[in-house]
């Protein structure tokens, strides 16, 4: 047998074989190094959420009180349309935590901000907040 009759017997089995193998591929390659479109998915939809309030987390045993400066931030999310319409502030969890902090003087910490199963933050009006001991009277 020929090398041009190896090739052409069978050929649309053989070219559909290659084509499947390559997508199958795509797929997989795509998959293990997490390749997402840069458009974001068809049905979602952008909102900034105004004056969320920053909660502070700190151990039962800290007694301490604290001034958080900004109180209240913007944050901006992205999810499906129905969800991220019935959002509410109350939903979103933002917070500072300082439940490694012994000596705040001065101190600024990370704001965290936590949502609801398949909605993404996209924006923070602030990243960092200021920490203020107050004094007890």
């Amino acid at each position: 047998m020929s090398a041009r009759d190896a090739i052409l017997q069978n050929f649309w089995l053989k070219l559909f074989s290659l084509v499947l193998a390559t997508m199958i591929w795509f797929a997989i390659f795509g998959a293990q190094n997490n390749l997402r479109p840069s458009q974001p998915a068809l049905g979602t939809v952008t909102r900034k959420i105004e004056h969320v309030p920053i909660t502070v987390m700190k151990s039962a045993a800290d007694l301490r009180a604290f001034r958080v400066e900004p109180s209240q931030i913007d944050v901006t999310v992205r999810g499906p349309i129905a969800e991220v319409q019935a959002l509410t502030a109350r939903q979103l969890e933002v917070f500072i935590n300082l439940t490694d902090v012994h000596d705040t003087a001065g101190l600024n910490k990370k704001i965290l901000v936590h949502t609801p199963p398949g909605i993404a933050v996209v924006a923070v009006s602030h990243t960092e907040a200021g920490i203020t001991p107050v004094a007890a009277d």
